[in-house]
């Protein structure tokens, strides 16, 4: 009884407005503060590790809440808003799957979805781009950068799953998040130029500027995650055991 009664605790709604609104003015903080640095977020690192051990309820109310208030900072763009409010609730609600199932994904997913991602660039990078000639190098360039960092993904994803154990969960969940941070790019290459009703030439110039800022995110992204997911463990797992406080105890 006396540990149904913290369960019912640990999982009311008080505890969970609570850690989604501490959570959420941590990811404001942090994407105020680093949106001076170019290509440098912590958003993507932090959500995660939060959702993997808290939950859908508190993933989705922290994404929501996060989506809508940024806007008093970085200003009310609708186009953003839709993108935010749809990427960010998917991405809570897949990362607090995986965290419920408290075991990494089979070991072939990850390294399918990092060898696509290379693909995909390989393809971009050999591709005949129909822009000027000095923004197809760039273009080219960034796609080639991009292909060498899902190599290297590959390559440590592979190291970290010999290895075993955390190593295997925190490459599992980095390797996502890379993956996490191109869909967000393509989703907005299709969000924005439909809301703004762009023609087909000024969506294509859209989605070559977009994907020159993809590569520094993506990196960041997953090198955030290696990085900072077993420290957050130990913090949001502990949180999330912890129950809550009452004046009768």
């Amino acid at each position: 009884m006396l540990l149904s009664g913290r369960r019912s605790r640990a999982h009311s709604p008080a505890r969970t407005v609570a850690a989604s609104a501490v959570m959420c003015a941590l990811l404001l903080t942090a994407q105020f503060v680093l949106s001076y640095v170019p290509g440098v977020e912590l958003v993507t690192a932090l959500l995660l590790a939060f959702c993997y051990f808290f939950g859908w309820r508190c993933g989705v109310l922290t994404a929501t809440a996060f989506s809508l208030l940024r806007c008093f900072i970085f200003g009310f763009s609708p186009n953003v808003i839709l993108l935010y409010l749809i990427y960010f609730n998917a991405f809570a609600l897949f990362f607090a799957w995986m965290g419920a199932r408290r075991r990494p994904v089979a070991a072939w997913v990850c390294p399918v979805l990092l060898a696509l991602l290379a693909l995909g660039a390989l393809a971009a990078a050999l591709a005949d781009i129909p822009v000027s000639a000095l923004y197809a190098g760039r273009l080219k360039g960034m796609a080639w950068a991009l292909f060498a960092v899902m190599c290297a993904l590959l390559v440590l994803y592979a190291a970290l799953l010999v290895r075993g154990g955390r190593g295997r969960e925190t490459a599992s969940l980095a390797a996502l998040a890379a993956f996490f941070t191109v869909c967000f790019t393509l989703l907005d290459d299709a969000v924005t130029p439909l809301f703004y009703g762009m023609s087909h030439e000024a969506a294509f110039g859209y989605f070559c500027t977009s994907f020159l800022a993809m590569l520094p995110q993506t990196v960041c992204a997953a090198v955030s995650v290696l990085i900072l997911f077993p420290v957050l463990a130990r913090i949001f797992g502990g949180a999330r055991k912890t129950p809550p406080q009452t004046l009768d105890e």
